[in-house]
């Protein structure tokens, strides 16, 4: 996994060359004039719409839609780009909604390694993407940002290209330090030892990076780590604290372009967290504008949830129950 980690930046190039092999195959027959994009997904193969999306809800003039169930949102109509996504290709949520996005004739994509989604896409005529080979799904996520990247600067949708140049500068100026374990000596020392922990995002802020970082720390580091998204937290999950026999853990992303009251909600909900007994790591930002900052984040959590496995001594690569769960699904009718 850490050799994997390792070529952020080489994926990312990759993503952008096949976002323009795609784009000389298919783009004279893709819609103008984009309203709405669906991403449909699920784990691994879902984060990097989430990611893209924070960008595209900055910009006027487009709604966009994450679809991580096998239900179609009544919102996705033929005025849609629909954006299938699945790096086995066998991912049975994500088949369901493709065959009903076909049915409904809406504009659809289809990014897979294989599998029956290619099979699909191909029989419809679709538009579609054959993935590189990662070693798990949650590693093949620079592919995907470099893809969606490049389709939506060639699109006219995104600047995709300037944000592309940042991330690949910064993943070839960190990677080597964040394969050091070292680099993560205070971090390591905070929550090795915990089963459990809280991860935080700020919603419109640094919310994709927050969940892309617990989908790490469950299957790198073998951690019941579980999302959850500020302010809304505030109104909820703060009550249970107070009572709370354990001691609670929470690892908080947020980038510094927040909106002022934004900011400073977060320092009183910080002081109130401390006074509480809350363990509350807040992970360093790197970077001077807000993309550089997200994708640092992401990148941080890669190999801080890579190191915590390693700390705890676990298979870090394999995703046991989660295979298990997929031979229980197929033995029972779903494919």
């Amino acid at each position: 996994m850490l050799k994997e980690l390792s070529m952020w930046a080489e994926k990312l190039k990759e993503g952008v060359q096949l976002s323009h092999s795609f784009y000389e195959d298919y783009g004279a027959g893709l819609p103008k004039h984009i309203k709405k994009i669906a991403f449909v997904g699920m784990g691994g193969s879902g984060v990097a719409g989430r990611i893209i999306k924070t960008f595209l809800d900055r910009k006027p003039g487009i709604t966009t839609f994450i679809v991580d169930s096998p239900i179609v949102p009544a919102g996705i109509d033929t005025q849609t780009l629909a954006i299938v996504v699945s790096y086995s290709g066998q991912t049975w949520e994500t088949l369901d909604v493709l065959d009903e996005l076909t049915q409904k004739f809406i504009p659809t994509i289809v990014i897979a390694g294989g599998g029956a989604a290619i099979q699909k896409a191909e029989l419809k005529d679709l538009p579609f993407v054959l993935l590189p080979k990662s070693i798990a799904p949650r590693a093949a996520l620079g592919h995907f940002l470099g893809f969606f990247a490049g389709l939506f600067e060639l699109m006219g949708i995104l600047n995709g290209a300037s944000k592309t140049q940042q991330w690949i500068k910064q993943a070839e100026t960190y990677v080597p330090a964040f394969v050091e374990a070292s680099f993560f000596k205070d971090f390591l020392s905070i929550v090795n030892g915990a089963d459990f922990f809280h991860v935080w995002g700020v919603g419109g802020d640094s919310g994709a990076c927050a969940y892309r970082a617990a989908t790490q720390f469950n299957e790198n580091g073998k951690v019941q780590a579980v999302y959850s998204e500020f302010p809304e937290l505030c109104h909820n999950l703060l009550a249970s604290i107070e009572y709370t026999k354990m001691t609670t853990m929470a690892v908080f992303f947020y980038s510094d372009f927040l909106p002022a009251h934004l900011d400073v909600a977060i320092q009183a909900t910080s002081e109130v967290l401390k006074e509480n007994g809350v363990i509350l790591y807040k992970t360093p930002v790197f970077g001077d504008t807000f993309e550089s900052q997200l994708f640092t984040m992401i990148l941080w959590a890669d190999f801080a949830s890579y190191h915590l496995g390693k700390a705890r001594g676990v298979d870090i690569e394999h995703v046991k129950l989660v295979e298990e769960l997929k031979k229980r699904h197929k033995a029972k009718g779903i494919k």
